[in-house]
């Protein structure tokens, strides 16, 4: 039936067929690889497991085993597990609000099968025998017996083969491993007591004893001196007990990775916990440092709510501040106890020392120097004498160009002080070498004459933890496009043989750490090698509280304006910023000179800027070029001749 204008009438609401509505339903659990890995390790915790094998291939994308010793399932429910909303773990509604497992919904397993072929291999503890399934589409096709020990064993394959359009939005494989990598080491620390092993692609990548120590776990995971520096947290406050381990202050990382949240035994992310844990270190640590800690946190099961998440990635807390602030305390109470002097106000003078020193002057305080005069040369930019000379400059947008700057100084030994036709710059020093070398990366990369390698006469060996081990996997190639050439040796060890020219340092492994800390935090470059390339750029610029000198600072001006983009840096910070001559004379309250001074010229404002007449003027027929043309029109730089000793350079703006 057709409707007047022959279109077809809008379709009732229907009921859609199982095998869509289960696709549906698997979109909303298993999104990516890791999620199928949280609810299989998921299961075997819930099952009792104390030792747990994970293997991967291409991500999770080709292959997912989760190998446990736990309880197994009997052979008369296997078919029934992968049926919706079945499940051994809660039996009505009043057990939502006391969840003692991991998973409880029983969507998992059957949104696994509808987005991928899964084979299981369980034995119960009653059985002589295992039972061997093979399911695809959801639907068992096959089913054995076979020897097995007791356990089970869940292994997926060719996850969301059915459904290509899902693939496309999947990382690459090394990314979605590193994904899996963290997810496994989050779970390591949350159970200490079951042995864990991970490998990717046939190779061990983590593995702990399953003792129960959680300093063992951390060993495993972040290395056995970080293990050995952190410090116990124990403490309570009314109903909430907090423990594990958190790291002194002089242990940090470059992003909040390295903090791990963990609740009545569940890894959440929750960002205001992850806040109290870094609140608790305020002013201990360097700025844009994070600390490493797993906090354990215990509470009544009427006190959280974990059935709020799809994943169950998140819970929500009936007294959230109350949770943040015992978090917080314990963190802190951590800290205090480790102190091994405690710092004591100095104590106050006596009357009596007050008396005797009456009539003595107080020490003078020390003189404050005014600002030291300096000579220096009218510099213009290097894009600037290409005009004047006649040349056309090179191409590039209104606000890509730099103004004419005459660097005058430093300050704070971090920025830059230059100044222009309009007033006050201040330059980033960090960040204006950071947009040059990142230039010049990609200018290497891209077979012109860069920046240069610098091979190690003996490779340094650096130890790394699993989740970096991962990070340099994912950006290995393009680290070695960029001069960083490692060499796996051993699970979790690699070989330094190269490094970017620059990007030297007193402790080698522990700059290239931190580079790879950064890196794997890096979000705001979305370009893979792109991202590698500012994070190499930004460990070998100079640094802020950097002394430099006046040539040096010409010099990184200089190469500054032939950089692409000169006003930004790499991750997208300003390297510059403008204070207008107007706005400084608004500060001190100095009125505009005439508007008449000139007809048709604007305001004329003089400057008196005196060098030694030794150093090298601008023709006045260039200068004069200049100020011809559109982009310096209100730039006239006239140079009128004062003594035989110095030079008066006016700006007629």
């Amino acid at each position: 039936m057709t409707s007047a204008n022959g279109a077809s009438p809008p379709r009732g609401i229907r009921i859609l067929p199982p095998e869509v509505a289960a696709r549906i339903a698997a979109g909303e659990v298993v999104e990516r690889p890791v999620s199928v890995v949280r609810e299989l390790l998921d299961n075997a915790i819930d099952a009792g497991a104390s030792r747990i094998t994970l293997e991967f291939a291409d991500g999770g994308v080709s292959l997912i085993r989760v190998i446990d010793d736990g309880r197994g399932i009997h052979p008369e429910d296997v078919e029934l597990a992968f049926e919706r909303h079945s499940t051994s773990k809660i039996a009505a509604l009043d057990d939502l609000d006391r969840v003692h497992t991991l998973g409880f919904r029983g969507e998992a397993l059957p949104s696994i099968a509808a987005a991928a072929d899964v084979e299981v291999m369980t034995r119960a503890e009653s059985e002589p025998v295992a039972v061997f399934v093979v399911l695809v589409g959801g639907r068992a096709v096959r089913r054995l017996s076979r020897p097995a020990p007791v356990g089970t064993s869940m292994t997926i394959r060719d996850l969301f083969g059915r459904v290509p359009a899902r693939r496309k939005f999947l990382g690459t494989p090394v990314s979605e491993s590193r994904a899996v990598v963290v997810l496994a080491t989050h779970y390591a620390l949350a159970y200490p007591g079951v042995a864990f092993q991970v490998v990717s692609n046939g190779r061990r990548v983590l593995t702990t004893s399953g003792d129960g120590d959680i300093r063992h776990a951390f060993a495993a995971v972040y290395g056995a001196e970080t293990a050995a520096a952190m410090l116990d947290v124990n403490y309570r406050e009314e109903a909430i007990a907090v423990s594990g381990l958190a790291g002194p202050s002089r242990v940090h990382r470059g992003n909040r990775s390295a903090i791990s949240v963990f609740v009545n035994g569940r890894w959440v992310q929750s960002r205001p916990l992850v806040f109290a844990i870094v609140d608790a270190y305020q002013s201990q640590l360097p700025i844009g440092r994070f600390p490493v800690a797993a906090v354990h946190i215990a509470l009544p099961d009427s006190e959280v709510d974990v059935n709020v998440h799809p994943a169950k990635a998140e819970v929500r807390f009936r007294d959230e501040r109350a949770v943040g602030r015992a978090v917080r305390h314990a963190i802190q109470h951590a800290l205090e106890a480790s102190r091994p002097v405690a710092w004591d106000a100095p104590a106050p003078a006596s009357p009596a020392h007050i008396l005797a020193h009456a009539g003595e002057a107080p020490a003078p305080a020390p003189a404050l120097r005014g600002p030291q005069p300096v000579q220096a040369s009218l510099e213009l930019t290097r894009r600037a004498l290409h005009v004047s000379a006649g040349q056309d400059a090179p191409e590039h947008s209104q606000r890509a160009l730099l103004p004419l700057l005459r660097v005058v100084g430093q300050m704070g030994a971090t920025y830059i002080v230059a100044e222009g036709p309009d007033g006050m710059y201040l330059i980033d020093q960090h960040a204006a070498h950071e947009r040059v070398v990142y230039d010049r990366l990609l200018a290497r990369a891209g077979g012109a004459p860069g920046g240069a390698v610098q091979p190690l006469l003996e490779p340094v060996l650096l130890d790394l933890e699993a989740p970096l081990i991962a990070v340099l996997d994912e950006h290995r190639e393009s680290l070695h496009r960029l001069g960083l050439e490692t060499e796996a040796f051993g699970e979790r060890s690699v070989l330094i043989r190269a490094i970017p020219a620059g990007l030297g340092a007193v402790d080698l492994p522990a700059e290239v750490v931190r580079l790879l800390e950064k890196l794997q935090s890096e979000t705001r470059v979305t370009d893979a090698f792109g991202r590698a390339a500012a994070t190499v750029a930004c460990h070998s610029s100079v640094r802020a509280g950097m002394a430099l000198a006046m040539d040096e600072m010409r010099k990184l001006v200089e190469d500054l304006e032939r950089t692409t983009a000169p006003r930004t840096c790499p991750h997208g910070r300003p390297t510059l910023v403008h204070m207008g001559t107007d706005a400084i004379e608004r500060q001190f309250g100095r009125r505009s000179p005439p508007s008449d001074c000139t007809a048709g010229m604007g305001r004329l404002l003089v400057r008196y800027c005196f060098f030694p007449a030794s150093s090298r003027s601008f023709p006045r027929q260039s200068l004069t070029t200049m100020a011809g043309k559109p982009s310096t029109s209100r730039r006239l730089i006239a140079s009128v001749p004062r003594s035989s000793n110095a030079t008066t350079s006016a700006f007629l703006m």
